[in-house]
């Protein structure tokens, strides 16, 4: 009988042993899955804010009036004014959120101005207070564009990663 009993509670031992082993992988996968995704989501919140803020700048670039002073420079209609402080946020703004933003992409948009760029003596500069683009608005608009189409893309793409089930993520192999 007593042979019995310590067999029966072996046998109990490992049985809960294993199930509970399982269990613990189980869980395990379950949030190494959850993690994936809530990431891919926060990667692509990111994504979409960074584009967001900059198609802000351009847009308030684009829509700053020019003043009488610069009417000898600047013509509304083709030109564009960038400030110091502006050109430098647009760099340096590149440059902090590269993980979130094509480096290609910016750097075509700059490639694009530098062609454009107005060139003065340096007390010119100083008094016009920024850089001036020569028919480059076009650029600017096409280049708010393009960030407003891949904004776009991007909240389609974060609307279906959100319906979709973590096994399906983990198949799709999405490098993070």
């Amino acid at each position: 009988m007593t042979i019995s009993v310590l067999l029966a509670f072996l046998f109990g031992f490992i049985i809960s042993f294993l199930l509970s082993l399982f269990t613990f992988f189980i869980i395990k996968r379950y949030d190494e899955n959850r993690y994936k995704k809530d990431s891919a989501i926060i990667k692509l919140h990111k994504e979409i804010e960074v584009r967001r803020q900059l198609n802000i700048k351009i847009i308030e670039i684009l829509n700053r009036p020019v003043s009488v002073l610069d009417k000898n420079f600047v013509d509304p209609r083709e030109d564009v004014k960038v400030a110091f402080a502006d050109y430098n946020y647009l760099k340096n703004f590149t440059s902090l959120h590269n993980l979130y933003m094509p480096v290609y992409f910016m750097d075509q948009f700059f490639k694009n101005l530098s062609n454009h760029l107005a060139i003065f003596e340096d007390q010119d500069d100083l008094k016009n207070g920024g850089y001036i683009f020569r028919d480059s608005r076009r650029i600017f608009e096409d280049f708010s564009i393009v960030i407003t189409s891949e904004m776009e893309s991007k909240k389609k793409e974060l609307k279906s990663l959100k319906n979709i089930y973590p096994e399906i993520l983990r198949k799709q192999n999405f490098d993070l």
